[in-house]
């Protein structure tokens, strides 16, 4: 009765298959015969035009809990892909593949059931496939053999270390000689004399001398900025004497600069010069005085003169000591 059943199915596999012609769906093994627990590698293979709309396609899809028959396992499933294709008459078509393996321990007949597809609310089912599985054959009047002896490693304990390292010889080097390299780069970087950057000294006259050229330059008296004009230039001489003659010059008045500048080595008319700069300063500073441009270009002339004279005589001093 089974059999019939399985041939009825088989025919109206074909009648369903016949319904569209553009659609074929089949389950392919490479052989029918296997031995009990044997595994069987079947494919699933689906073709159809790519003008059918893909959402009213219902592709089966094998997984590890398919039921495929009562006496069939499923081993491994792969994941279905699918292909564009052109047939002899030079139409496209999609090609549905899936793998997969089964495994069977009943012996003689297995049936492996059909797989369905639906396409536009028609069913195509693919045919069924009958396995036929065989046992080893005995011996006539075959008689009982002893149980073949247990065989020995061959190989000592030393050898089977041997083995490993050879197998893994790659990492094990690695893991040795990674720390000595590190350790070396260590020593090394450890060991390495310094490298001393000399910083180029500018000399004091040279940086003062270029601050006034960048107030000259920016023209804030001729922009109607005299008093931040003449704070700059004074700022410039109180740094330049502070570190020039050792004398401190922070929050000090301009008459306070001057009495510690007595005690310096300045001539009379260095020290005339510098009065007279700070005093029209102190002037245009607090607003009681305007200075003409005549004074405005003379101003920056004295703080030139000024630095370039005490500097130079600070340089002979020291030669003569």
């Amino acid at each position: 009765m089974k059999y019939i059943l399985n041939l009825f199915i088989l025919l109206f596999t074909t009648f369903l298959i016949a319904q569209d012609e553009n659609v074929s769906v089949s389950l392919n093994v490479t052989k029918n015969k296997v031995e009990l627990g044997e595994p069987l590698d079947v494919t699933l293979s689906i073709d159809y035009p790519v003008s059918y709309n893909v959402k009213k396609i219902v592709l089966p899809l094998v997984t590890d809990s398919a039921k495929l028959g009562d006496d069939i396992e499923i081993w491994e499933t792969q994941t279905p892909f699918d292909t564009l294709l052109e047939n002899n008459k030079g139409e496209f078509i999609k090609h549905y593949e899936q793998h997969f393996t089964i495994a069977t321990f009943k012996k003689g007949i297995v049936d492996l059931n059909p797989l369905y597809a639906i396409f536009d609310n028609d069913t195509v089912i693919s045919n069924a496939l009958i396995i036929t599985t065989n046992t080893a054959e005995l011996e006539e009047n075959a008689k009982l053999k002893n149980i073949k002896p247990l065989i020995e490693d061959p190989f000592t304990i030393w050898e089977r270390i041997w083995l490993v390292i050879l197998k893994y010889c790659i990492i094990i080097l690695l893991i040795i000689l990674i720390p000595i390299i590190g350790l070396v780069i260590y020593f090394i970087q450890k060991n390495k004399p310094e490298k001393v950057i000399k910083k180029e000294i500018i000399p004091l006259n040279i940086r003062a001398l270029d601050k006034l050229d960048k107030i000259e330059q920016a023209k804030l008296w001729q922009n109607n900025k005299t008093k931040i004009y003449y704070s700059e230039v004074t700022n410039v001489i109180r740094l330049y004497l502070s570190e020039r003659y050792q004398i401190s010059t922070f929050e000090k008045t301009s008459s306070e600069i001057l009495n510690q500048l007595k005690m310096k080595p300045i001539s009379r008319d260095q020290f005339i010069q510098l009065e007279k700069l700070m005093r029209l300063a102190d002037l245009v500073k607090f607003a009681k005085t305007t200075p003409t441009p005549l004074e405005n270009e003379s101003i920056i002339s004295i703080a030139k003169n000024f630095i370039n004279e005490t500097f130079e005589s600070n340089k002979t001093t020291n030669n003569e000591e």
